[in-house]
């Protein structure tokens, strides 16, 4: 073997065990520091407290009361995945009851409700929370899936029960897949005071489908009337992995 020969197989050699060596190494870089896979954690970044807007109660006259929260996300590039509240509810004797939950809230969410319901009359809603202590996700509001109802009227159902009930039609408007579709009726009266609640969940709707749904009361919401009823539709995006990434890759001027 000559001498050039020589060195390129020891050339050849070094190469191998450096490529080996640093695959190792990212290996155990990747293991130790994963991804944040849009989760923000530059404590340097700050974003703006999730508001609470309003809250009340709601007498469904057989001594069961609704309650209802609105809340609000300021900030239009990060959203939370797991929210967690607290509705404070009183009786008049002093006792105390914290009802505790989780919801999500996406990014530029003006107007976002959390609902508690048939809780005894003999509460009155002393105060809601929430925990602040929050895990930010990264992703626009303009990158957010596009949901729709239309058709919406409000009626007796013909099913057994006769019971009051929204019918409206989900569809489906982005360019994904979901999973779960979070359906929540809000309903007024000429005050604009809340009369009404209910909350629903639709499993797996394709991209372009649409689905007819129905949301029922089991009391008559005296006051009611389409015109006042609005319905709001999310998926909890934040929580999925491969779909927030899906997202965030999605140029803004694409939507």
């Amino acid at each position: 073997m000559t001498s050039s020969q020589r060195i390129i197989k020891q050339t050849i050699i070094a190469s191998v065990y450096i490529l080996i060596t640093a695959t190792i190494v990212f290996l155990i870089v990747i293991n130790l520091f994963p991804p944040n896979l849009g989760i923000v954690e530059d404590e340097g970044l700050i974003q703006q407290p999730i508001q609470i807007v309003k809250s009340g109660k709601i007498d469904l006259g057989n001594s069961k009361s609704d309650f209802w929260a609105e809340i609000k996300n300021p900030n239009d590039e990060y959203g939370v995945s797991k929210l967690e509240y607290s509705f404070i509810l009183k009786k008049s004797n002093g006792e105390e009851l914290r009802k505790n939950g989780e919801t999500f809230i996406l990014p530029g969410d003006e107007k976002r409700y959390v609902l508690l319901f048939e809780m005894s009359s003999e509460y009155e809603l002393q105060g809601f929370e929430i925990n602040q202590d929050l895990e930010w996700t990264s992703l626009s509001k303009f990158v957010l899936p596009e949901l729709a109802t239309r058709n919406t009227e409000i009626g007796y159902s013909s099913k057994a029960g006769n019971d009051f009930t929204v019918f409206s039609t989900l569809t489906n408007a982005s360019t994904v897949n979901l999973k779960n579709i979070e359906v929540i009726a809000i309903l007024k009266d000429d005050k604009d005071e809340i009369i009404g609640v209910n909350q629903t969940l639709i499993r797996d709707v394709l991209t372009s489908e649409s689905r007819d749904f129905e949301m029922t009361w089991d009391n008559e919401v005296i006051g009611a009337s389409k015109f006042n009823t609005k319905i709001y539709v999310q998926s909890n995006v934040l929580s999925n992995n491969s779909l927030l990434i899906d997202l965030q890759q999605t140029p803004i001027f694409d939507r």
